[in-house]
């Protein structure tokens, strides 16, 4: 019988060892090992993964080379298979295919169990340290966690082993694979001759794994760790050996306990009501650490967690299914279960993510996505599978597209310059890719044009149209989801502009090409005016960029001189000017009879206003804590020049501090009775919501101007809405810290349509308004360095404009006529009704003539008749200039429930403790009946 066992013992040892020699050679190195070191070299997965896959490979090539020492000595080959190499080749491989990113308490079990195995295998080897004194405790401590793994790992599976083993035995005893046999005999003797004792053999091999191996494991390291604390109280005594041994597993007690209390149900209970006082926000506030986490951990519990506790069914079905137990039972055994599985178990509901992400901008003030993009990256990344992570990185836009090649060329006109910018774009990934930009450029400068083409040939590249802003967004979004060429540039404010263009095409592979083609590419050209500047002619500065990125290899070029590389620069701020501005008056004539001209300013026409009185708005959101510094110096300057004594043939500010929902908004007439110091920053505001709160409180007061104080705000989190925002007084944005990527059309109309603007200096906004009311009713604006006057014939009529502009002759595109003409568009903006599509067109008309972008106005580049007709559709629509938020949020794929029946595919049970082949017949009989 000894002799038999023995026997038994070295083939199940070098069968299994085969086997995973065979898998880990064959399977995993060649199709995700190497692949995942190239991932892990590019940053794109985590280095943790790797480690993963060598352990993988590495256990069985070490295990089989250490079993080459012990052929002889089949006990201790079998206590290595079972007790260290089995159980440590199947943790590698649920780590590498099951968890992705760890958290305290998953890493607390699996760092144990690494522990217990390690503990176990120096103790197969070297026995207890009796010499050693440091040695004894040390393994008295490893091997009270061994004890404490042991019991847990040999419960755990034991839920597995039953349902298999009755599974294994059932189908034995109903003698179904007698018939299957018969049958193989019927039809085809041959087969029947090697496919019986394979199959026999295969089974049997199985059950030595799946149904041996548990219980095996259990044994071995309870064992182990009973022989270690016994030899230790013999050397030692047993009161030092109760002692060591119950101080490290209560301690460890202790961790467990304290990981599985989950951050998120504190965040969740916090901000369950608003807080109403300052004192129930500061107290939050003070908190905001601990929240952040708990809905960090609820937003990315997809990630972090194989199930939710109410979602992880399997042990139910498969008792049921299997065992004929009925449901409430088999229930009984899945709240064990799920005890036992606590730590890689989320504790809520998949709701939560959603529940997350808006409970986070109600506090924080931004997306989620954004305030913590370096989280969800790793999040997102943290898998084996190098596509899947390539789409998680890049869905929170990271590097996608190499800007190869930038070219930018100024051609002086006086005080004035045509500027065009010339990229190539070369895409990094197997699919089309976009390239997305936000900047920004001089308040007095236009964008008169963009192009594509998939060469550098000018004369055959795709021309843009100016088109109502609404129709053209509709008609970009659509032609994206379609795959088919477009680009798009718009106006996102006074300053602001943003340009998507799509596709760029996706990068050859070495598979698809095997003539060395040269990689597809996107050509883009922009054009724009802009007046001179002292320091020379602006560039666009960039506020943001998505998936586009530039290195090493980026060449560029500015007015036909090569350059190097600008760091992370998108470009340099200015570039030089050949002369100095000459300091003259310019003019131009407009359709219409409207006469449009630049009048250069010196430092003596600026004044600080006199006798205004000015609503002061601080937007009191939880981001505007990092510029409180500022607000105190804004309101302190305020007081220092006469804005708060009361005196209205002086100065006078009244200030507004809008408020969160759920706390109320202040309205302050007496300036010095504000305490910037004590300001609290809470919640989240969209600019349309303050200026609200603004109008609510500001009952019959008339302002000579109205300066809304916030940061750069969130532009995602505006809401699309029909109601127009109606002011009686100028808006000015204050920004401290930064101009906005954009506004929303609401925001921007009621900019525009009050004679407002924006800037990062309220004393600036102070001393445009002041310097605009000197120079007179006809200044259409004051900004760099120049005053715009727009004279308007006596008849000036807004509904004849677009006759009058079809009639006009052609625009001079060298001139300063698309200069003047995005002033006439500011001007008209004041007297206009928003609400009315026929003034829009108007508006618009001047746009189209002039082929300029406006905020009323967007340039589309379109590639076929199919799509020029969709947007001739668009434009006959009258929500053809209703223009969507683009909130910018990425929907990141969600991984897929690993504990969940049905469950989405077999081989996510792969690494599964003793349940693979179980799982993979329960999924199978169960998605039959899920269908049924």
């Amino acid at each position: 019988m000894k002799v038999w066992l023995h026997g038994l013992f070295s083939v199940i040892f070098w069968l299994w060892n085969l086997t995973f020699l065979g898998i880990v050679y064959l399977g995993i190195l060649p199709w995700i090992g190497i692949p995942l070191i190239r991932a892990t070299v590019e940053g794109i997965i985590p280095l943790e993964f790797t480690l993963a896959v060598t352990g993988a490979i590495a256990i069985p090539t070490v295990c089989t080379g250490i079993g080459m020492k012990l052929r002889k000595h089949p006990l201790q080959l079998i206590r290595l298979f079972y007790g260290v190499e089995a159980p440590l080749f199947t943790l590698c491989l649920v780590r590498l295919f099951m968890l992705r990113e760890m958290t305290a308490a998953s890493n607390l079990m699996v760092g144990t169990a690494l522990l217990a195995m390690a503990a176990f295998g120096l103790e197969l080897f070297y026995g207890y340290a009796k010499g050693d004194r440091k040695l004894a405790w040390l393994q008295l401590a490893t091997h009270s966690l061994m004890l404490l793994m042991g019991l847990y790992l040999g419960a755990l599976l034991l839920f597995y082993v039953v349902p298999f083993t009755v599974f294994f035995a059932g189908y034995l005893i109903r003698l179904d694979w007698v018939e299957a046999i018969l049958d193989i005999f019927r039809y085809n003797y041959w087969q029947a001759i090697w496919w019986i004792p394979f199959s026999s053999f295969l089974w049997g091999f199985s059950a030595t794994l799946f149904i041996a191996m548990p219980s095996a494991l259990a044994t071995f390291h309870i064992y182990s760790g009973y022989k270690i604390i016994q030899q230790f109280a013999t050397q030692y005594g047993r009161k030092w050996a109760i002692f060591g041994s119950g101080f490290v597993v209560t301690a460890w007690i202790v961790l467990f306990l304290s990981f599985q209390q989950q951050p998120q149900i504190q965040a969740f209970k916090s901000l369950e009501n608003p807080a109403s006082t300052d004192r129930e926000r500061q107290e939050l506030l003070a908190q905001s650490d601990s929240i952040r986490q708990g809905l960090l951990n609820a937003y990315l519990l997809s990630y972090r967690y194989l199930s939710t506790h109410q979602d992880n069914n399997h042990i139910r079905f498969m008792y049921q299914d299997l065992l004929d137990i009925d449901e409430s039972a088999a229930q009984v055994l899945q709240n064990w279960y799920n005890g036992l599985m606590s730590p890689f178990l989320y504790q809520g509901s998949r709701e939560d993510s959603e529940k997350a992400a808006t409970l986070y901008e109600q506090f924080f003030d931004t997306p989620i996505q954004k305030g913590e993009a370096k989280t969800i990256l790793h999040a997102a990344q943290s898998t084996f599978n190098r596509e899947e992570a390539k789409a998680g990185l890049l869905n929170i836009n990271e590097q996608r597209v190499l800007l190869t090649q930038q070219e930018i060329t100024v051609t002086e006109r006086g005080d004035w310059a045509d500027v065009e910018l010339y990229e190539v774009y070369e895409n990094q990934t197997p699919q089309d890719e976009e390239v997305f930009y936000y900047f920004s450029l001089p308040e007095s400068a236009v964008l008169t044009g963009v192009w594509l083409n998939e060469t550098a040939d000018r004369s055959d590249r795709y021309v843009f149209q100016i088109s109502p802003r609404g129709a053209a967004q509709q008609v970009y979004n659509d032609q994206v989801r379609r795959s088919i060429d477009p680009a798009l540039l718009e106006q996102v404010g006074p300053r602001q502009y943003r340009i998507r263009v799509f596709p760029v095409p996706a990068r050859l592979t070495s598979f698809d090409n095997t003539n060395r083609l040269e990689q597809p590419k996107q050509h883009l050209w922009l054009t724009y005016k802009v007046m001179q500047s002292p320091q020379g002619w602006a560039m666009p500065q960039l506020a943001e960029k998505r998936n586009v990125f530039w290195n090493s290899k980026t060449q560029r070029q500015y007015n036909g001189e090569t350059v190097k590389r600008l760091g992370d620069a998108w470009m340099p701020d200015f570039l030089p000017a050949t002369d100095s501005p000459s300091g003259t008056a310019h003019q131009v004539t407009l359709p219409g009879d409207y006469q449009i001209s630049a009048q250069p300013l010196t430092e003596t026409d600026y004044i600080l206003p006199q006798g205004k009185r000015i609503a002061v708005i601080v937007d009191r959101s939880y981001s505007m804590r990092s510029h409180a510094k500022e607000v105190t110096e804004t309101v302190n300057w305020l007081k220092q020049n006469g804005f708060a004594d009361n005196r209205f043939d002086n100065n006078d500010a009244d200030i507004y501090l809008t408020a969160s929902p759920g706390a109320i908004p202040l309205r302050l007439d007496n300036l010095s009775e504000l305490n910037p110091a004590k300001i609290t920053y809470y919640g989240s505001l969209n600019y349309r919501g303050m200026l609200q709160q603004f109008q609510e409180l500001q009952g019959d007061t008339t302002y000579d101007a109205v300066a809304l104080i916030s940061d750069r705000g969130s532009y995602e989190l505006a809401k699309d809405s029909p109601d127009l925002l109606t002011l009686s007084s100028p808006l000015w944005m204050v920004h401290l810290g930064g101009l906005p990527r954009a506004y929303d059309d609401g925001t921007l109309q009621a900019i525009q349509g009050t004679g407002g603007g924006v800037s990062t200096d309220l004393e600036e906004v102070l001393q445009r308004i002041a310097t605009t009311a000197k120079l007179g009713p006809s200044t259409v604006s004051v900004v760099d360095g120049y005053r715009w006057v727009v004279e308007k014939p006596a008849k000036a009529d807004l509904a004849s404009l677009p006759q009058k502009l079809a009639s006009a002759t052609v625009p001079d595109k060298a001139g300063l006529d698309s200069l003047g003409a995005r002033q006439l568009i500011l001007a008209l903006s004041k007297q206009m009704d928003a609400a009315s599509i026929a003034d829009l067109d108007a508006i618009h008309a001047i746009a189209k003539h002039y082929e300029i972008v406006s905020p009323y106005s967007s340039a589309i580049v379109l590639v076929n008749e199919e799509q020029k007709q969709q947007l001739k559709e668009a434009e006959s629509r009258s929500d053809r200039f209703e223009r969507e938020i683009e909130d910018g949020t990425e929907q990141l794929q969600q991984p897929d429930d690993m504990m969940s029946v049905p469950v989405p595919e077999p081989h996510q049970w792969v690494g599964m403790i003793g349940a693979t082949g179980l799982l993979i017949f329960a999924k199978r009989k169960w998605g039959k009946k899920s269908v049924g």
